[in-house]
C-alpha cells in the first residue's frame, strides 16, 4: 500500500509541475518552460503506468520498460534544459569537484546492475552521472544556481532510492525507500521554481 500511496503522490506532483510549466509557457514562450513542460510530462507518463499496474495488480509492473521510457525521456528533457541554461548564463567551469560523479556513479551503477536488469542500470546510471556532472559544474553560475543545485538533489534522491531500493522492500511504510521515493518527488517539485528563478533573473 504504502508503495501505491508515494507512486500516486509522485503522478499528482508530476502532473502539478507540467501544468504550472505548460501556464508559463503559454505567458511567456520561452523555450525553458516548454522543456520542463516535456520533463515533468514525460515522468509523469512513467508514473502514471506505474501507478495504475500497482493499483490493478497489487505488484510492481513485470514490464517495467513502459515506465522506464517515461522516465528516461524526462532526464533528457532536464539534460537539454541543463545546457540551455548554461549556454544563457555562460558555461558553468568543470571543477575537480565533478569528477567525484564518476568516481561515486560508475561503481554505483556496476552495483545496481547485479541486482538488475544491466541495460535499464547502464542507461538510467549513464544519464544521472551526465545530470550530476553538468550539475555540478553549473553551481558556478550564479543565475542558474538554484536549478543545478536542484537537479544535483534530484540525482541524489536518485542514488540513494536505488540504492534503498537493493536492500529493503519498498510496500511499507517503515522501509526508507517509502521516505526517498517522497523526496525524490520534493526534488522533482523543486525544479520548477528553481527553473522559474533562473529563467527569469
Amino acid at each position: 500500500m504504502a508503495a501505491q500511496i508515494d507512486n500516486l503522490i509522485q503522478l499528482f506532483a508530476a502532473l502539478l509541475g507540467a501544468v504550472l510549466s505548460g501556464v508559463c509557457y503559454l505567458k511567456s514562450c520561452r523555450q525553458a518552460y516548454f522543456l520542463m513542460v516535456g520533463f515533468y510530462g514525460c515522468f509523469a507518463l512513467g508514473a502514471l503506468y506505474w501507478t495504475l499496474y500497482l493499483f490493478l495488480f497489487s505488484q510492481t509492473p513485470q514490464v517495467f520498460y513502459v515506465s522506464e521510457v517515461g522516465w528516461i525521456s524526462s532526464v533528457l528533457f532536464l539534460l537539454i534544459l541543463q545546457d540551455k541554461l548554461a549556454l544563457a548564463d555562460g558555461k558553468g567551469r568543470s571543477t575537480r569537484a565533478a569528477w567525484l560523479t564518476p568516481a561515486v556513479g560508475v561503481p554505483l551503477m556496476v552495483f545496481f546492475c547485479t541486482y538488475g536488469d544491466i541495460l535499464s542500470n547502464l542507461i538510467w546510471c549513464g544519464l544521472i552521472m551526465l545530470v550530476s556532472f553538468r550539475a555540478i559544474c553549473g553551481l558556478s553560475q550564479k543565475r542558474a544556481r538554484a536549478f543545478h543545485a536542484a537537479a544535483l538533489c534530484f540525482a541524489v534522491a536518485e542514488y540513494a532510492l536505488w540504492t534503498a531500493g537493493c536492500f529493503f522492500e519498498s510496500d511499507s511504510l517503515r522501509s526508507p525507500c517509502f521516505y526517498l521515493d517522497l523526496l525524490l518527488t520534493g526534488t522533482v517539485l523543486a525544479l520548477f521554481p528553481a527553473t522559474r528563478r533562473a529563467v527569469e533573473a
